[in-house]
């Protein structure tokens, strides 16, 4: 082989050497390191849920005497802890399940209209919203008054919810229901005691 030949020789194992399908690495890399994606902050603690408590009586108690119709007759003071965020407006419903008759309602109220907070609503509340019609026919509170001999349970349930009802005053406690339907954000309730 001639110098020129063993010159071209070279330069065609050089290129060869430099094509492209030879300058890709086959040497495994490690990757870059990822950074963990962070959760987006939130505004503050998570909100515990809502709750209704009282004052004169703790869940599964007997309800004071004062607050039935062998007593003075008027509301218990109630505190609604922690309604959901965005509620407008709540609603309430004392019932009693264990009357002989079927669920005897005790205090139907809408369209209450939520303060910045808790609500505080006091002993004897009177008009809180918009009232509906217990199960005497009757607006406002009516206290425990079970047939003698009997201890029934009295569930105080308060509804959250993301609007204002508009219905007319004096509906019963089933045409509330109804027309909660869609708009329940959530509910709390409390249970007392009473017997005669």
């Amino acid at each position: 082989m001639n110098r020129r030949s063993a010159t071209v020789a070279v330069l065609a194992l050089a290129l060869a050497a430099c094509s492209p399908a030879e300058t890709v690495s086959t040497t495994s890399v490690a990757p870059p390191p990822t950074t963990t994606e962070r959760p987006l902050p939130t505004t503050g603690p998570p909100r515990p849920p809502m709750e209704v408590t009282s004052p004169a009586f703790d869940e599964g108690d007997p309800i004071p005497v004062r607050f039935s119709c062998d007593g003075q007759n008027i509301s218990p003071e109630l505190e609604i802890v922690s309604p959901p965020i965005g509620t407008i407006t709540l609603a309430l419903i004392v019932d009693d399940p264990d009357a002989p008759v079927g669920i005897w309602d005790h205090w139907v109220e809408y369209d209450i209209v939520v303060e910045p907070g808790d609500q505080l609503w006091p002993e004897d509340a009177g008009r809180l919203g918009v009232q509906g019609v217990n199960s005497w026919n009757l607006s406002g509170y009516g206290g425990p008054c079970p047939p003698q001999g009997e201890n029934h349970r009295y569930f105080f349930t308060v509804f959250a919810l993301d609007a204002e009802l508009l219905i007319p005053e004096g509906v019963d406690s089933d045409a509330l229901r109804m027309a909660m339907d869609g708009h329940i954000l959530g509910e709390a309730q409390l249970m007392g005691t009473y017997s005669r």
